[in-house]
């Protein structure tokens, strides 16, 4: 057992799969539809022990029984790949927020992954974080997988910083195992499961969400504070003169003790920014009143007994003057050395409204399974839709030549005798004919220069014994507009396609 800490963090370590994204989610999800789809029992429970990387993951598990190891894990990659590109994908809610927190600190942010290095890349390229992160290590640049300490060390070995000085988010029980045999410090964020009883015994502290990890890490260094101030004999009601006494008496009798030495000076500066300053925690942001040395009491309150302060005339005539005012409460902003770090922060999470402490995870997995059912009805290739089109154009083709049939046949006077009007309506016909005609001698000459054995434009319009010459010109006018069709319904589903990506994508 060591004493965990998350004060002077000089490096902070996320996991891809669970912390950043829903990528844990997604792939039990999937493995958990598949191996009900063969009738066998895979659990939550399972699949989370299970969690290592995306290589051995999936060995001795009931998937091994319907499919090779390596082909499950080829096949869940690629089509989540494809589902999440199609669907888009955004980070977890406070990411953002806690990222942000962390490169004001100037506190490099190293992402590991269970995924390969180059799929780790592409998720965090799709959600706008690539540049937002220090380092990446995917689950091909090492050989050992979780809870193997070499990914771990990897990154501790690239930053050259110790692993006391490391904090680890972590989201699985893996992680917690290789994080603890290192001695670093470890936050574990529930994703898959609640935190149980290892989990907790080897966390600093657990969270359920990543708004918990960010109010932890501003937060809880007060808390630390309280705790040593009563180990060390300081407490809030000293004056600056006892407190120097007390950080005097320490250095004095351990001299030599450099980390004891920190701890004094940390909660002697702790209580000394705060002594004229009292700072009052609501759970999420720490206020400051103006004006410290004044107190407001509503009328309906009693006197304190204590005795009365030495305090300047003019103070005790504001008192009095407030007495018969209304009293209004300000607060003002930090001081000036956690203005720099909170008030940028706290800023943009104040408009968003608190998260839920837990999601029911049954709720959770139907949602999913509703996305990848909506997925696999969205982007599989349906041979029923394509036969179908493919009867609508030719149907469409036909009409057409049948339309055009009919009204040619109702004026056959009018065209035999043409007038202004239906002279331009031969004129067109005869140029979009003259067209058609063109494509098909050059399709057909072409195909007999390269192969003799088909006949050249001419031969197919004299020796053709199925249709006379005006069937064969009705024939050439039906397949030109069937490809047309097809080309142009062609175009709108790639333009639809990329427009949806971009859509997903931004």
């Amino acid at each position: 057992m060591y004493k965990q800490s998350i004060q002077d963090i000089q490096l902070v370590i996320v996991p891809l799969d669970g912390t950043i994204f829903n990528l844990n989610r997604y792939r039990y999800n999937y493995t958990h539809h598949f191996c009900e789809s063969h009738h066998l029992d895979y659990s939550l429970d399972d699949f989370y022990h299970h969690l290592c990387n995306m290589y051995e993951m999936y060995n001795d598990t009931p998937v091994a029984k319907i499919m090779n190891e390596g082909l499950y894990n080829a096949k869940i990659e690629r089509e989540m790949m494809q589902y999440l590109t199609y669907k888009g994908l955004k980070p977890k809610e406070g990411f953002l927020e806690l990222i942000e927190y962390l490169r004001q600190k100037n506190i490099p942010i190293a992402v590991i992954s269970t995924h390969r290095y180059k799929d780790a890349i592409k998720y965090l390229e799709m959600a706008h974080l690539r540049q937002k992160v220090d380092y990446i290590i995917g689950s091909d640049m090492v050989s050992m997988p979780l809870p193997g300490k070499e990914m771990l060390e990897n990154v501790l070995q690239h930053f050259q910083i110790k692993p006391e000085k490391t904090l680890v988010i972590s989201s699985f029980e893996a992680l917690n195992k290789a994080s603890y045999q290192l001695h670093m410090n470890i936050l574990f964020c529930e994703d898959l499961k609640a935190a149980s009883s290892y989990e907790k015994e080897t966390s600093y502290q657990t969270c359920h969400n990543l708004f918990d990890v960010f109010n932890t890490l501003l937060f809880d260094r007060y808390n630390e504070m309280d705790m040593y101030s009563s180990l060390l004999g300081m407490h809030k009601h000293m004056s600056k003169k006892e407190l120097d006494s007390v950080k005097n008496k320490w250095e004095e009798d351990y001299p030599d003790d450099s980390q004891l030495n920190q701890i004094v000076n940390q909660t002697y500066a702790y209580h000394l920014a705060h002594l004229n300053e009292p700072v009052v925690k609501d759970g999420s942001v720490y206020m400051q009143k103006t004006r410290s040395r004044k107190t407001f009491r509503f009328d309906d309150e009693n006197e304190p007994d204590d005795t009365p302060s030495k305090e300047p005339v003019e103070n005790l005539i504001d008192q009095e003057e407030n007495k018969t005012q209304p009293v209004q409460k300000s607060f003002s902003s930090l001081n000036s050395k956690e203005e720099d770090e909170l008030t940028a922060l706290l800023s943009q999470i104040n408009h968003k409204k608190d998260t839920d402490v837990l999601i029911d995870e049954n709720n959770q997995d139907h949602i999913e399974n509703e996305d990848e059912d909506e997925y696999d009805e969205e982007t599989s290739f349906s041979w029923i839709d394509f036969i179908f089109n493919f009867i609508y154009i030719i149907a469409t083709s036909f009409l057409i030549i049948f339309v055009g049939i009919i009204i040619y046949i109702a004026l056959l006077p009018q065209f035999e005798n043409p007038n202004m009007f239906f002279q331009i309506i031969t004129v067109i016909f005869q140029g979009y004919y003259a067209m058609i005609e063109s494509c098909f001698r050059v399709f057909f000459n072409s195909l007999h220069t390269l192969i003799p054995i088909i006949p050249n434009y001419q031969d197919y319009l004299i020796n053709n014994q199925m249709f006379s010459l005006d069937g064969i010109q009705l024939f050439n006018i039906f397949i030109f507009q069937i490809i047309l069709m097809s080309f142009i319904k062609i175009i709108i589903y790639i333009l639809r396609r990329d427009s949806d990506n971009e859509n997903h994508s931004s």
